[in-house]
C-alpha cells in the first residue's frame, strides 16, 4: 500500500512547531510512537526528537508514523505501507532544510528524510515532472481527460528544459 502526498507549492520557514498555538506540546502526542523499538525513524542519526518539529519534517514524520501504524495493523491486508512524496522540481523553496539540527544530514528535506526513514523503500520521492511529464494516453485512452487536466494545472510539466534546469546543481546552488 502507498500513502501519497502530492504537493503543488510549498514554502516553509525555520519556525519550530513543537508547541501548538493552543499551547499543546506536540512531542507528547508523538513520543509514544517515536519511543517504540520498531519506530520507522532512525533515531541513531536523529540529533534530537525536537528537530522533527519544523515543516516539512513534521509533516513527513506524521505521514511516516501513520504508514508504519497502518503496516503494523495490516490495514486493508497490507504487508508493506510506504509513503510516496510527489512535488514539483521547480519548487526551489521546498529544497531548503528548515530544521537547524538536520542541516548536517543532507542538502534537501528529501535527502534528509530518506536517511532518517527505515527500512529502505518506505519513503519514496519523485518530482511531478518525472512522474507525469512523459505520460501519454496512447495505451490508456480512458485517462486522456485526466492527463489534459494535469497538463492544464501544471503547464510547466512538459517543459524539459525547465525540468533539467531545476535539477542542475548550478541552478540549485544559486537559489539557496
Amino acid at each position: 500500500m502507498v500513502l501519497i502526498e502530492w504537493k503543488y507549492t510549498e514554502s516553509y520557514g525555520r519556525t519550530s512547531l513543537k508547541i501548538a498555538k493552543s499551547g499543546t506540546d506536540r512531542t507528547k502526542i508523538y513520543e509514544p510512537l517515536f519511543s517504540r523499538d520498531d519506530c520507522p525513524i532512525n533515531k541513531d542519526l536523529l540529533p534530537d526528537f525536537d528537530a522533527l518539529f519544523y515543516e516539512p519534517f513534521y509533516q513527513l514524520m506524521r505521514q511516516q508514523l501513520l504508514a508504519h501504524e497502518m503496516e503494523r495493523a495490516k490495514e486493508m491486508g497490507a504487508d508493506t505501507v510506504s509513503v510516496l512524496h510527489i512535488a514539483p522540481a521547480h519548487n526551489l523553496d521546498f529544497r531548503k532544510v528548515t530544521s537547524p539540527q538536520l542541516v548536517a544530514l543532507g542538502t534537501t528535506p528529501i535527502d534528509v528524510w530518506k536517511k532518517l526513514t527505515k527500512p529502505d523503500g518506505r519513503f519514496i520521492s519523485i518530482s511531478t515532472e518525472e512522474l507525469f511529464g512523459s505520460l501519454s494516453a496512447d495505451h490508456l485512452p480512458e485517462v486522456q481527460d485526466w492527463l489534459d487536466y494535469i497538463g492544464a494545472r501544471y503547464a510547466w510539466i512538459h517543459d524539459e528544459r525547465a525540468f533539467e534546469d531545476a535539477h542542475s546543481s548550478d541552478h540549485f546552488e544559486t537559489h539557496l
